[in-house]
């Protein structure tokens, strides 16, 4: 990697909103949460998909959720083709730590040419740094500085 960020709160803090109004000329997804559900946004297309939800909408459960399994297939496959780019990805936590969500293509970003931000909640960050990027050290950029 090029370069490495994660910016880190608290939940409703204002991470996404960071992420949206600092790096908008990235690409990559941010997660939208409205209601019971949270949609993810491809910086690129705008267009929302739904992600996660506490209704049974999919098959696929992980806690209290259901989870679109397909809309994070799609994503890891275009997250995984960037390349010599800036890519930001928005909500990274336990789904990935516990290998499912987005880790297809955390696994593989410490080897790609890019500039990366991430948001991870500040009490998940060692659990991401650990599994994901146990030898790069990212710069922290804390929300609640900004509000």
């Amino acid at each position: 990697m090029k370069s490495f960020k994660i910016v880190t709160g608290e939940r409703g803090e204002g991470k996404t909103t960071y992420i949206l109004s600092h790096f908008s000329n990235y690409k990559g997804y941010v997660t939208l949460h409205r209601n019971d559900e949270y949609f993810l946004k491809d910086l690129e297309t705008k267009e929302e998909t739904l992600l996660l939800s506490r209704h049974p909408v999919f098959n696929e459960a992980w806690k209290r959720w259901y989870i679109n399994s397909s809309t994070f297939s799609k994503a890891n496959e275009k997250l995984l083709s960037f390349n010599d780019t800036k890519v930001v990805l928005d909500e990274v936590g336990m789904l990935e730590v516990e290998e499912r969500g987005f880790a297809t293509f955390l696994k593989k970003a410490p080897l790609m040419d890019i500039d990366l931000v991430i948001s991870v909640r500040r009490e998940f960050i060692m659990e991401v740094k650990n599994k994901f990027f146990p030898s790069v050290t990212p710069d922290i950029i804390s929300v609640d500085r900004f509000l």
